[in-house]
């Protein structure tokens, strides 16, 4: 059956937004994920060579995922700062760019703390 109404499309600031959103939201999770899964991987090298060098260099690639993931987030949320969290399209948009800050916060501790512990030990503790 074919419908007599078309389809509206989404405009090209509603798509990249949505892309904008997406990216936070998967970003803030990778970032965690590669901070441990990496992370223990690099630890044997660490404990190798006896120098922290490349842990360090790994926690501070994940940062800055976490910290690109806040920006984009933040972007949404500004830019519907005046949104009616009421209406389905625009109050989703925003409920997911603050879902997008809260991932990006929670993802940065994750990194900070595996920091903090390659800070507080030596490197074959």
């Amino acid at each position: 059956m074919h419908r007599s109404d078309p389809i509206p499309q989404p405009s090209p600031i509603e798509q990249r937004i949505d892309r904008a959103l997406m990216s936070s939201v998967l970003l803030s999770p990778l970032a965690a994920l590669m901070n441990t899964i990496i992370g223990f991987t690099v630890a044997h090298w660490v404990c190798g060579v006896g120098r922290k060098a490349t842990g360090y260099v790994v926690s501070i690639a994940d940062l800055v995922l976490c910290i690109i993931a806040a920006g984009l987030a933040w972007w949404v949320y500004r830019r519907l700062s005046d949104a009616d969290e009421s209406q389905p399209e625009l109050g989703r948009r925003r409920f997911m760019a603050k879902t997008g800050l809260a991932l990006a916060a929670f993802a940065a501790v994750v990194v900070l703390a595996g920091t903090l512990a390659m800070l507080t030990l030596h490197p074959c503790d």
